[in-house]
């Protein structure tokens, strides 16, 4: 990931679109195939916005409103194009601001459009908070934009795709424009906010996004010790300590994370509290405090709040209404504790409803005795442990206010008194003492972070340090979620495989196979869902992702990364060596001081790292759990206990890494997962149904196809996860196909130009057409032997035809090899 802010992947894709469409050509973003980006409506847009300032002080949308009055519709559109390039930069909570300011813009036009669905995603979460200038001065920053592209026009077609390929040429381009327009010029500095993002936007894997320049420097002063040489370029500088940091803190750290903040802006040396504040405060900003934490939790709180009317009516229906919000509690109670609470009501319907009845009952009576008269009536025979009871408790108090009486984690709490030095819970507490003594803690961060105009309340701050502590452990990698609430658990393991499409007798076969060995590892060509399907299973089996650790092998990934090394770090502003414990050995401390639970260790790409030299001595004891051995290191003893397991991922589509050590094959058991075999054959068609696509099956058949004529490369074959996209259409499948499936065959293929032709869309659709109406498919000549009807004919020609049998034709739309395809049409199967 390098430079590019993480979780913004949306953002980058539609800067990727702005590139190709509006800098490499005058296409559209908006509306394809439309000339917008060109000199005329450039020229038109400087005469209208830049040449005729208003000097109003009424808000930015009035004042342009009246300065573009009368334009063309093409200088509508482009000023709300450029409108979009300039808030791809700024971070903030939802998208819905941006949107409506470009609904407005376009809404002025005689010929209104629309802005595509696929790139309002790109308008959050942004990529940078830019400052108060940034939009108090906002037509200096739009400016820029109108100046860069229409001075960017009148360079040559090569200059201009060379400064594309070449972020260095692009830099100077972009620092050395000189303003033509007077006004911006009267802005002296203040447009470089633009200049900056327009680095990052174009070059994002080269240039920071950072746009305050006086960051940047004081970045390459407070790290100059890790500098080479005597480069004098600041981004230069800053890919230089990039890479020396990126030893100690992985691939995907940014400056602004307040350990590193810290070491470059000595007005931001936080305590532990303070970097709490920062996290929640980017968190909150962005939305994803909201958004992937407080929002799921505060619907379990309203179903059990569903369920506690129930209890205190004494409704007949309220044993099933419990449980089903118990079920649905998602990662907040492990499941295991999920089926012993269940059973619990079921066994004991009375006891249980007077339980209830005292958790959820009496509001005059103090949160403590309801708590102590809960835990009284239930039993510990059904359940034991003053953190699990404590758990379940806090979850149940849910019902009567999510956001002020949030869930409780021993773990999460643990770790956030230790890192704030709050102080320790007696070891005597009993379940209310121990869950007082989280709300305590909440409610100083609360305080805290109001001192710094932040505004908590107790399920923002229980979000907060949740986020906080697990981003830290949880490291890029593998196929995306197939879902927005990546946090709904399943509860069984048939859930588990309905939810992955898979049968269950596939995933009790891994589970069996982990009981026995420890350890498995999931083989197969790229996109069979491994990565996903191994996280997913490795959540099931922990009862949540508190208990699982997810890490990427690659080349040069080592025993010091992996279980543990001298890593550099700041001590007292001097650079200096500690020892450091790596993801294997806080796993197995983990799974060591938790053995009532499973723990589980994710390797991703297992087979890109020399797997005996990065493991070390502990790859004696994978196959000898709970012997001891002593680490090179710190000469500790140290052990893996058997409710460990290690999961780990193999792509076989790499040759140069594709073969293991037979020490490796006797110490995990391997499980393939091969699209020309089940189940992977049949997950598109599932997931296809599942999410009423059922239109788009054709796309499985359309697999299977281009993988018969794989046959002979097995291990290449084209996985079902390029397709696995819940905005999945035809128009989508043909991008995925020309942009993601061709290029990987054409890697695979490489040197033979006729076989590579055989993938190209509109042959293989033709195939399919063929085979549904049960007629071979006629022999084609070379694609250089014909010349390809142009967009217009191609469409009024079709290459659709009916058959028997209740099938629809075949239609491609300008869907050549490596093209932009229009539309995609194919049998019904």
């Amino acid at each position: 990931m390098g430079s590019r802010v993480a979780g913004a992947e949306t953002v980058y894709a539609a800067a990727e679109a702005w590139v190709d469409r509006g800098l490499r050509t005058d296409d559209s973003l908006f509306t394809p195939g439309r000339s917008i980006w060109t000199t005329k409506w450039l020229d038109e847009l400087h005469r209208q916005f830049l040449d005729r300032p208003d000097e109003s002080s009424d808000l930015f949308l009035d004042k342009l409103e009246r300065q573009l009055k009368g334009s063309s519709p093409e200088t509508y559109q482009l000023m709300a194009e450029v409108l979009y390039v300039h808030f791809l930069l700024w971070s903030t909570r939802d998208s819905s601001n941006k949107r409506d300011q470009l609904s407005r813009v376009l809404g002025w036009s005689p010929e209104p459009v629309a802005v595509p669905p696929r790139l309002t995603a790109g308008l959050a979460p942004g990529l940078a908070t830019p400052g108060k200038a940034y939009h108090a001065y906002r037509d200096a920053q739009v400016g820029l934009i109108i100046e860069f592209a229409g001075q960017w026009k009148r360079l040559s077609s090569d200059r201009r795709r060379r400064m594309v390929d070449d972020p260095w040429a692009f830099k100077d381009f972009v620092t050395e424009l000189r303003l033509h327009s007077a006004r911006l010029r009267d802005y002296q500095n203040t447009p470089r906010t633009q200049r900056q993002a327009l680095l990052h936007l174009v070059h994002p894997d080269v240039f920071e996004s950072i746009v305050n320049v006086d960051h940047k420097h004081k970045i390459t002063e407070a790290f100059s010790h890790l500098l080479k040489g005597p480069e004098q370029d600041v981004d230069h500088q800053l890919q230089v300590i990039r890479a020396a940091l990126e030893e100690d803190h992985g691939e995907a750290f940014s400056f602004y994370d307040p350990s590193i903040w810290s070491q470059w802006d000595n007005s931001k040396a936080p305590d532990g509290w303070d970097e709490l504040i920062v996290s929640a405060q980017k968190y909150k900003d962005t939305g994803q405090l909201d958004a992937i934490e407080n929002r799921y939790k505060i619907e379990i709180g309203e179903r059990f709040e569903r369920a506690r009317a129930a209890v205190l009516e004494a409704r007949s229906s309220w044993p099933d209404l419990v449980k089903d919000s118990i079920s649905k509690s998602e990662n907040l109670i492990h499941h295991v504790d999920k089926a012993k609470l269940r059973d619990w009501i079921d066994k004991a319907p009375e006891q249980s409803h007077t339980a209830l009845s005292l958790l959820w009952g009496d509001s005059d009576t103090p949160l403590a005795g309801r708590v102590g008269a809960f835990m009284n009536v239930f039993p510990r025979s059904e359940i034991s442990g003053v953190g699990t009871r404590t758990n379940i408790a806090s979850v149940l108090l849910m019902g009567l206010d999510a956001e002020q009486h949030p869930p409780f984690r021993t773990g999460l709490f643990r770790d956030a008194y230790e890192y704030t030095g709050y102080k320790i819970p007696s070891p005597d507490a009993d379940e209310w003492a121990t869950y007082d003594h989280a709300l305590g803690f909440l409610n100083a961060l609360i305080d805290k972070a109001a001192e710094h105009d932040l505004e908590l309340h107790r399920l923002d701050a229980q979000s907060a340090i949740f986020m906080f502590f697990k981003s830290e452990e949880e490291k890029p990698g593998g196929e995306p979620p197939r879902s927005e609430d990546e946090r709904a658990e399943p509860t069984d393991l048939p859930e588990l495989a309905k939810e992955l499409c898979l049968p269950v007798t596939f995933l009790e076969r891994i589970e069996r196979q982990l009981k026995r060995k420890r350890q498995v590892i999931f083989q197969g060509p790229p996109g069979t869902s491994k990565t996903y399907v191994a996280q997913k299973l490795a959540r099931w089996l922990a009862g949540g992702k508190e208990r699982v650790t997810l890490v990427q092998f690659h080349p040069s990934y080592t025993y010091e990364d992996f279980v543990e090394g001298y890593r550099p770090h700041m001590e007292n502003g001097q650079p200096t060596f500690t020892l450091k414990s790596g993801p294997l050995l806080r796993a197995a401390a983990d799974a060591d001081a938790d053995r009532d639970n499973t723990h589980v260790l994710v390797i991703d790409e297992i087979n890109r790292g020399n797997v005996a030299k990065v493991f070390g001595e502990l790859y004696f004891l994978l196959e000898y759990r709970d012997e001891e051995v002593r680490l090179q290191y710190s000469n500790a003893r140290t052990r893996l206990r058997k409710n460990l397991y290690i999961i780990g991922t193999m792509n076989t589509a790499d040759r140069s890494i594709a073969l293991v050590d037979l020490a490796l094959r006797r110490r995990f058991s391997f499980v393939e997962f091969h699209p020309d075999d089940e189940p992977i054959k049949d997950l598109l068609r599932c997931w296809l149904r599942r999410q009423g696509k059922a239109d788009l099956e054709w796309v499985a058949d359309l697999l299977d196809e281009a993988n018969a004529l794989l046959q002979d490369y097995r291990n290449v074959a084209i996985g079902p996860s390029h397709f696995l996209e819940e905005d999945l259409s035809e128009e989508v499948v043909a991008d995925i196909w020309n942009h993601n499936v061709l290029p990987y065959v054409e890697e695979a293929l490489i040197g033979n130009p006729d076989r590579i032709r055989e993938f190209d869309l509109d042959r293989l659709l033709d195939r399919l057409r063929h085979k549904a109406a049960g007629v071979p498919a006629p022999e084609t000549s070379d694609d250089s032997d014909r010349s390809p009807p142009d967009d217009e004919s191609h469409r009024a020609e079709g290459v659709a035809s009916s058959v028997d049998g209740g099938t629809s034709g075949t239609r491609v739309d300008g869907g050549s090899s490596g093209g932009e395809a229009a539309s995609v049409e194919a049998p019904a199967t």
